[in-house]
């Protein structure tokens, strides 16, 4: 499938539907901070009591946030044929898989499942995307 939609679309054209498609997923992606998020793959476990008197004033709820480093280390990428994006801060994916012998639960923010499935949010916002991208070309 992909083959022929490689053949049926320029290169310029692949590049820009990527672009499109992978700003969604870093959309998504930064809106599961803070509070509560728009598309996380799971729910995200209370902070432990010691930690949230410490950073946090005693407010127990997770937000990934206490001085932003993490929101802004996102990075994408887009080729001719694939997007990513990736995180540059050294603790991503701590927090993304967490590390048991740090007692640091996952807290997945990356709109994908366990599995490596997007979640169906992120699916469907995907082919939303896509519809609009090749309703803009006709």
């Amino acid at each position: 499938m992909f083959q022929s939609l490689k053949d049926k679309v320029s290169a310029d054209a692949r590049r820009e539907l990527l672009f499109k498609l992978i700003n969604e997923i870093r959309f998504i992606t930064q809106q599961n901070f803070g509070t509560s998020g728009i598309d996380r793959p799971m729910p995200w476990q209370i902070l432990s009591p010691n930690y949230a008197w410490e950073k946090k004033k005693g407010d127990r709820t997770p937000t990934l946030m206490l001085k932003g480093d993490l929101i802004r280390g996102f990075r994408t990428t887009v080729g001719d044929n694939s997007a990513s994006l990736t995180n540059v801060s050294p603790y991503a994916d701590e927090h993304q898989f967490g590390v048991g012998y740090k007692n640091l639960p996952a807290r997945p923010f990356y709109p994908i499942n366990e599995d490596g499935s997007l979640t169906p949010f992120a699916e469907k916002s995907l082919a939303e995307v896509v519809q609009k991208h090749f309703n803009a070309q006709s």
